[in-house]
């Protein structure tokens, strides 16, 4: 057994380095490079995170060092030095003060004001019955309104110079008492920390890497997609949106994103036996509490609470001071599947700061061939829209998100991405294009008695759809319609153009009853499509439904 002498922790000052983001928290990489003497020497990483999960806490390194020992702790502290708090103490007295000066002063405007106002009123409604009162003539009527203008003018401008005076003060007084509250003046506060105890076999220099857990940080992916109808090219920009608030800027870290969630746990639950039996009420109301506090195992997989290494084992029990094992991760390339997940390492260094701000960062770009393809619903509105279909030929796969849609330049709508996967085809949609001319006619309407003694009623529609193509090169186009469904027994719906039998590559129908017509459509061309069914009813039956 090695014994440790007790020294005074080297408090060591480290850089986050390394960043792997998950969809509710992160993965930080703090590196420092530290002055070994030959012998014990422990190591102290301070400033740690408040949300730092102190079981996924990890140590590796390089130099001629052993590490024995790692340790977690929640230390109470004073937050800042006395002279501190004594300058922020005085620095609130001394606004307090000038602020409460300023109000006497707009006090002592609101008086001289009041007091003006009062002397012209006695002087302009002075009654003549009044003993003493006098009337005076013009000159001395305008000197005194010349006077009344003046002062009050002053007085008005005093007071909102002091009102202005005042608004400032109170901001500075309001920072003052946000640094007060921020600082924790009144009260101790606690800061986490890690110790790692090293033996060197000898002096020089080493690297210590401390990895950690820390809970709130997020990213969800986002992307830009630009079509360009002239070269028939698709660019999809893969951006990540990450935020976080844990206290402690990623400045310059190589920055990592994982569609891993650790939160769903390592392994399934696993089912306890379920025993019913017969009991009386109050017996069986007891067992129903035990039951559902059973119905709820523990997942396994959690991380013990220990550190193994070069035959130590240690084993900490203190709520302020747990071990953590230290198994050295392998480095990730730039798309890597870790098992059901994915990780993108992002190229080049990223700058994510504490300010629960998304920040978007660049993941990555593909440019795609990509076939376009119209589609219509004359029936419910005159337009066509644009979709483009293409093959995620890229290493990335696509994951849901929100994508912002760019036409030959345009911005034109706003949609959501669904997984696809690399290999995948896929289709994005690009808003409706006005100068695909479609048109939705009714030409025929009519009613017809049918079978012996006309027992039945015969409704028939015919309506004529077009498409004309104003474009300078062929444009595939979907045109949609639909049968009515009958729900009743005795109700018959019939096509009677276009003729079907079955699905083709130019007309399908679905299982409700919706029809498609594909063609491609030649510059100039006017594609007309007749559409004609019928109903057929009992003359006695009210057909619901069918306008």
């Amino acid at each position: 057994m090695i014994n440790l002498l007790m020294t005074a922790a080297l408090a060591v000052s480290s850089q986050v380095t390394d960043v792997t983001v998950f969809n509710d928290r992160a993965q930080v990489v703090r590196s420092a490079e530290v002055e070994l003497e030959q012998g014990m020497t422990t190591i102290r990483f301070g400033h740690l995170p408040e949300a730092i999960d102190s079981r996924g806490i990890q140590v590796t390194g390089d130099g001629d060092a052993t590490v024995l020992d790692v340790r977690f702790k929640t230390e109470n502290f004073e937050d800042i030095p006395e002279e501190a708090w004594k300058k922020l103490s005085d620095e609130k007295k001394r606004l307090e003060m000038e602020a409460e000066t300023v109000r006497q002063t707009i006090e002592r405007f609101d008086a001289s004001k009041a007091f003006l106002n009062a002397i012209s009123k006695k002087v302009t409604h002075a009654s003549e019955k009044e003993e003493g009162a006098a009337s005076l003539d013009p000159g001395s009527w305008e000197s005194m309104l010349a006077l009344y203008s003046s002062k009050s003018e002053e007085y008005d401008e005093g007071r909102r110079l002091a009102l202005e005076k005042l608004e400032g003060i109170q901001k500075a007084l309001d920072k003052v008492n946000a640094d007060i509250r921020d600082a924790g003046m009144h009260q101790r506060k606690k800061r986490r920390v890690v110790e790692v105890d090293l033996e060197s076999f000898s002096a020089g220099k080493a690297m210590l890497n401390l990895s950690y857990i820390v809970y709130g940080p997020k990213w969800v992916p986002a992307y830009d997609i630009r079509v360009d109808t002239e070269s028939r090219r698709m660019e999809v920009k893969y951006f990540a949106l990450v935020k976080q608030n844990t206290g402690e800027d990623w400045g310059d870290v190589a920055l990592k994103l994982s569609t891993a969630n650790p939160g769903l746990g390592g392994q399934h639950p696993e089912l306890d036996p379920w025993r019913i039996r017969m009991d009386s009420p109050h017996a069986a109301k007891s067992r129903a509490h035990s039951f559902s506090s059973a119905a709820m195992p523990e997942l396994a997989g959690r991380a013990d609470n220990f550190y193994q290494g070069d035959n130590l084992l240690y084993d900490v029990d203190s709520p302020n001071e747990q071990a953590a094992s230290v198994p050295m991760k392998p480095r990730t390339s730039s798309v890597s599947h870790k098992g059901a997940s994915v990780v993108f390492e992002v190229k080049g260094r990223s700058d994510i700061a504490s300010d629960n701000v998304e920040h978007r960062v660049a993941v990555a770009a593909v440019e795609l061939p990509a076939t376009f393809r119209y589609s219509s619903v004359p029936k419910l509105s005159p337009l066509a829209y644009l979709k483009a279909h293409a093959e995620n030929s890229g290493a990335h796969p696509f994951l849901e998100g929100k994508v912002n849609v760019f036409l030959d330049g345009n911005f034109v709508t706003s949609t959501q991405m669904e997984l696809v996967a690399p290999g995948e085809e896929f289709w994005v949609f690009l808003g409706a294009d006005e100068s695909m001319k479609v048109e939705h006619k009714l030409i025929k309407k009519y009613q017809s008695r049918e079978g012996f003694g006309g027992k039945t009623v015969r409704h028939t529609f015919e309506y004529l759809m077009t498409v004309k193509n104003t474009h300078r090169v062929p444009e595939e186009v979907v045109v949609m319609d639909q049968l009515p469904i009958s729900g009743s027994e005795g109700l018959e719906v019939k096509l009677i153009e276009p003729k079907y039998s079955k699905d083709t590559d130019a007309l399908k129908i679905d299982e409700e009853k919706r029809i498609s017509w594909i063609r491609t459509v030649q510059p100039g061309e006017t594609w007309e499509i007749p559409f004609r069914f019928y109903v057929e009813a009992p003359r006695d039956m009210n057909i619901s439904g069918l306008e």
